[in-house]
């Protein structure tokens, strides 16, 4: 039996908003320990802190495994298993931000983007084993 493959957001994706949540974290202790700081400074810093945490989290809790079965799909609310005969269509949308791929099947939406490495072979791979044709 083949193992599952799991693709994820980028790995330096990952690491520069952890980083990002690191260094406004130490702006955050630097104008708390600072006197005279101004309140919207302090909340200003910690609105970052928190953006950047947040989106730590969830590239982290996010990811695809495709098994020999079908496709788990994991956001930070959820997990999700589709097999690969409910996978009825996959539209794939280019913006402004990178490219989107809304995988719609028979439990409902399945979306991945750009920003997750090896996004072109995953969407290869849920055409192939779908038994979908490219439009």
């Amino acid at each position: 039996m083949e193992a599952a493959r799991t693709y994820r957001t980028r790995l330096p994706l990952r690491i520069a908003v952890a980083a990002a949540a690191a260094l406004w974290a130490g702006v955050l202790v630097v104008l708390l320990a600072a006197p005279g700081s101004e309140a919207r400074s302090v909340l200003s810093a910690g609105a970052f802190v928190a953006f950047f945490l947040a989106f730590t989290f969830v590239y982290r809790k996010t990811w695809i495994a495709v098994t020999p079965d079908g496709i788990v799909a994991a956001t930070p609310l959820r997990i999700r298993p589709v097999r690969f005969d409910e996978i009825v269509e996959i539209v794939v949308q280019d913006g402004l931000a990178g490219r989107v791929y809304a995988v719609f099947t028979r439990r409902g939406l399945v979306q991945f983007t750009s920003l997750f490495a090896r996004h072109r072979e995953l969407f290869e791979l849920l055409l192939e084993r779908a038994q979908l044709q490219r439009r």
